[in-house]
């Protein structure tokens, strides 16, 4: 009785593992990689501080090229994304931008993205973009900007029309959607 217990036990636990879910990584997985089930998610996800232990820019910063959007802003490239060569990016290859205020000195928003699965177009990517109320993105009266693959919508028409562009000239550096890759 106590076998078959201690069977059903690991059976059930090896069942609730994961459900074949983008978010049901473990602990340490999660970690390295943003949810992709929209805002609430994103939100508590980036509350915990997670991508902080990533690869990440020293401080904020003048956005690296100049035809960014985003201002002020720090980098951090997850362990998938920092090691990569050149070439497509793995899937869960992602990375969180801050975005902060005039001076440097107070986050007001984030954009994250993270691919999803291999593939040539923006919708193997998810996009996450959130700025205040008073910032100049289109955004919903939530600020966000964007929060989906980038197969459609915002993600689509907003984030991979600027980020098709990564690698095409000297003016757009990167590769493969990601203009900057910390390393």
């Amino acid at each position: 009785m106590k076998i078959w217990t201690c069977l059903v036990a690991l059976t059930l636990i090896s069942a609730c593992g994961d459900d074949g879910g983008t978010d049901t990584a473990g602990a340490d997985d999660a970690r390295q990689v943003p949810p992709t089930s929209g805002k609430v998610a994103m939100r508590t996800w980036l509350a915990e501080g997670h991508y902080k232990q990533w690869t990440c820019e020293s401080g904020a910063h003048d956005a690296t090229i100049a035809v960014s959007p985003h201002g002020k802003q720090r980098i951090c490239s997850n362990d998938v994304l920092a090691m990569h060569g050149d070439g497509e990016y793995p899937v869960d290859a992602a990375a969180v931008k801050e975005l902060y205020d005039a001076a440097g000195a107070e986050i007001i928003g984030y954009a994250v993205y993270r691919r999803v699965k291999p593939g040539s177009d923006g919708g193997s990517w998810y996009w996450y973009e959130e700025v205040p109320d008073d910032h100049p993105a289109p955004h919903d009266d939530d600020g966000i900007v964007a929060d989906g693959l980038g197969d459609s919508g915002p993600a689509q028409s907003i984030c991979v029309t600027c980020h098709a562009l990564a690698g095409t000239d000297a003016d757009h550096p990167g590769q493969d959607f990601v203009y900057v890759q910390v390393q």
